[in-house]
C-alpha cells in the first residue's frame, strides 16, 4: 500500500486509507486492547517516523511494509501497552490527588496557578485544569505498574502537593538520579520530552475516554444519585426537564451501579538518557509538534529505548534494581 506525504500530514486522511487495513489488523490478533482509532494513531506515528522500518521505499515513493508493521505491534505496541480499571487502587489515588490539586490551585493553596507555565497561554476552568492533570499524572501510574509487573523492585511516586513550585521534583521519589515522567494523550505524536534538569526521561501514550471524570462518578452510582435527587426536586409537570432526566438515565442505563467497565490504556514509549540528547532551543519548530515553547529535551520516540534489557539497565542505574555480583 502507498503511503504519501499527505496522507502522513492529514490524520483524516490517515485514518480513512488504513481503516480496512487496521480492521483486519485486529482480526487476525488475538485480544487486542486498543481500538481502531488508538492503532491508527499509533501507526501513523510509527510511520511518520519510520519506526520498526514500517515504511519501504522506492526510490521517493513510500509503502507500507505489512509484515513489520505485525512486527512493530507484536513486539513493541502490544508487549508495552498497560490497561488499567478506574478501580484500581493507583487510579483511585489518581483521582483523588487531581481533585485536592486542583482546589489547590484556585484556592491559592499551591503556587501553580492555572497559568503556570506549561499550561494553555489562556485562563483554563477548573474541569478541564482537572483533566490536564490527570492525564498529566496517568502516565507516572503505568510506569509504575509496567516496571512492577516486569521486575522485582518497588516504584514510589510523587503524591505529595507542595506550597511551592519546585523545580526537578523526581517522579519516581525513591530513584537515585532524576527520572521524568512525560504522558500525552497524542497516540500519533512522534516527540519524546524531558525538563532542563533530569537525567532520564520517560515517554508514555496514554489514551482515555472522553469524560474520564464523570465516567468515575457514572460507574461507582454518584452520577445516577444526581439524577435521582433531581427527579424529586423538578415538578412533575415539567415535562421538557423530565424528558432530559428520561434520556440521560437512558444513557446511563447500561451501567450498572459499581460494576466498573471503562479501560485506561498507556503505552510505554520508552526512556533515554538527556546527557545524550541535545536541548532544543525555544522557538524553534519541529515537524509534527510546531514550535517549541520552552527549551527542553526532545528525542524522537524510535531512538527511545523500550526493550526488556534497556529496562533492566534503567532500574539498575537509578539504583532501584540490585546489580548481580556477576555483573559488576
Amino acid at each position: 500500500m502507498q503511503i504519501l506525504k499527505r496522507d502522513l500530514d492529514k490524520p483524516i486522511s490517515f485514518k480513512e486509507k488504513m481503516l480496512n487495513f487496521v480492521r483486519n489488523l485486529r482480526n487476525n490478533i488475538q485480544n487486542i486492547p486498543l481500538d481502531d482509532d488508538e492503532l491508527t494513531d499509533l501507526l501513523l506515528s510509527a510511520c511518520r517516523v519510520n519506526d520498526f522500518e514500517v515504511i519501504s521505499y522506492q526510490g521517493k515513493k513510500m509503502f507500507l511494509n505489512e509484515d513489520r508493521v505485525l512486527s512493530w505491534l507484536k513486539e513493541k505496541i502490544l508487549p508495552n501497552t498497560v490497561v488499567l480499571k478506574l478501580n484500581d487502587e493507583d487510579i483511585i489515588r489518581l483521582l483523588i490527588f487531581c481533585i485536592e490539586i486542583t482546589y489547590q490551585m484556585f484556592s491559592g493553596g499551591t503556587k501553580a496557578t492555572v497559568t503556570a507555565k506549561g499550561f494553555r497561554e489562556r485562563k483554563r476552568t477548573f474541569e478541564a485544569i482537572l483533566v490536564d492533570q490527570f492525564v498529566g499524572k496517568l502516565g507516572e501510574v503505568v510506569i509504575k505498574k509496567f516496571l512492577e509487573k516486569r521486575f522485582p523492585v518497588k516504584i514510589a511516586l510523587d503524591w505529595e502537593i507542595s506550597r511551592q513550585i519546585d523545580r526537578y521534583r523526581n517522579d519516581i521519589i525513591n530513584a537515585k538520579k532524576k527520572v521524568s515522567i512525560k504522558s500525552t494523550p497524542n497516540l500519533a505524536g512522534i516527540w519524546a520530552e524531558a525538563d532542563i534538569g533530569y537525567e532520564y526521561g520517560i515517554m508514555v501514550k496514554c489514551s482515555i475516554p472522553h469524560a474520564v471524570i464523570l465516567q468515575f462518578f457514572i460507574e461507582v452510582c454518584g452520577f445516577s444519585r444526581l439524577v435521582d435527587f433531581a427527579e424529586e426536586k423538578i415538578p412533575s409537570d415539567d415535562n421538557l426537564f423530565k424528558g432530559y432526566l428520561a434520556e440521560i438515565r437512558k444513557r446511563i442505563g447500561h451501567y450498572k451501579c459499581g460494576e466498573i467497565q471503562t479501560d485506561l490504556k498507556g503505552i510505554v514509549c520508552g526512556y533515554f538518557k538527556t546527557r545524550k540528547c541535545l536541548l532544543k532551543p525555544k522557538g524553534v519548530k519541529l515537524e509534527y509538534l510546531g514550535e517549541v515553547r520552552e527549551e527542553r529535551y526532545l528525542l524522537k520516540i524510535k531512538d527511545l529505548k523500550w526493550k526488556e534489557k534497556d529496562w533492566e539497565k534503567f532500574l539498575k542505574e537509578i539504583e532501584l534494581l540490585q546489580i548481580s555480583p556477576m555483573q559488576v
